[in-house]
């Protein structure tokens, strides 16, 4: 308010009456709802109440605070319409890379390429997959498995007890296919030929599962395949059994949930990345503390980070 309004504005709360020359203004009050016409009073006003005024204030600055998280919302939205736009410039353009927006677009790009593979198929799948998706793979892998492609998977250890993926690893193996299983974290990607990559989306420091992207640059197949292979190194083939290690208190699940605790993962996002429940996180790391002895996971964390445990440290594979 200007001072001349404010001015008004106090002649009006006194009871006082107001100069003709004023009217204008106390108009402009009223159309803010800071005064009302009262006949009764000396300058034809009456003051609003301040409680009321208060009231409506905050309403109107909610709602606008309401009205701007919206539009925060509608931002990711938003980005990603241009980002599709920007897709289609780049398969013009034959760009190295591309995003393909929504799990069917995914899926279907992952079709064609392993549709055309010649040479050699290269997957990491983390995580669990219903048998539905499975069935798909199966399918579209074999005729690949089958005009000559070799084929090599990467899979979580928690599927292992997943019905759709042992049909899948028996029906694929008798065609020449291999599978390994690791219980510690690694990256999802589908490699054709090492000349296209699908790989999850990190380009804003997170893995976001609407959509992904086909990599075409043959430095940076490579490069995934090498790093493929670190972990196909030490993974456990499906239909071998355990192999024989030094005594350890941890198993190879503990092992791989304390790396991650350690590395600022909780509980929920360990379950997510390896495939298990967050129950049966739990009743592993319950399990580990009984044995030692221990309250709680910040002293589970302790010692593992401590000297008792080197000899469980040092097992890297599991």
């Amino acid at each position: 308010m200007s001072k001349t309004e404010l001015h008004v504005y106090g002649l009006i709360a006194e009871g006082e009456p107001i100069k003709e020359r004023d009217a204008a203004i106390a108009d402009r009050l009223a159309s803010a709802g800071l005064i009302l016409r009262d006949a009764f009073q000396p300058s034809g006003y009456a003051p609003v109440e301040l409680d009321e005024i208060e009231g409506r204030l905050r309403k109107s600055v909610q709602r606008e605070l309401e009205g701007a998280a919206r539009q925060l919302a509608e931002i990711p939205g938003f980005v990603s319409q241009l980002r599709s736009c920007r897709t289609d410039r780049l398969r013009a353009a034959g760009a190295s890379s591309m995003w393909i927006e929504g799990k069917e677009a995914v899926n279907a790009a992952i079709a064609s390429a392993v549709d055309g593979a010649r040479h050699e198929l290269i997957t990491a799948q983390p995580g669990p997959r219903p048998r539905k998706v499975i069935d798909l793979s199966t399918d579209r892998d074999r005729s690949a498995v089958e005009r000559g492609c070799t084929m090599r998977t990467l899979y979580s250890t928690s599927t292992r007890s997943n019905p759709g993926a042992i049909d899948r690893v028996n029906l694929l193996t008798a065609l020449g296919a291999q599978f390994r299983t690791l219980t510690k974290p690694f990256m999802r990607v589908v490699l054709v030929d090492r000349q296209y990559a699908i790989i999850e989306d990190h380009a804003d420091g997170r893995p976001s599962f609407d959509g992904a992207y086909l990599v075409r640059d043959r430095a940076t197949c490579g490069f995934l395949a090498a790093a493929f292979d670190l972990d196909w190194q030490i993974g456990l083939d499906w239909h071998s059994a355990e192999p024989t290690q030094q005594p350890t208190i941890t198993t190879p699940l503990q092992r791989t949930i304390l790396r991650a605790l350690c590395a600022g993962k909780d509980q929920q996002q360990i379950a997510k990345t390896l495939g298990y429940s967050a129950k049966t996180i739990n009743l592993s790391l319950g399990d580990l503390r009984t044995k030692l002895g221990l309250g709680t996971v910040d002293q589970l964390i302790a010692w593992w980070m401590g000297p008792d445990a080197v000899a469980e440290r040092a097992n890297e594979q599991h």
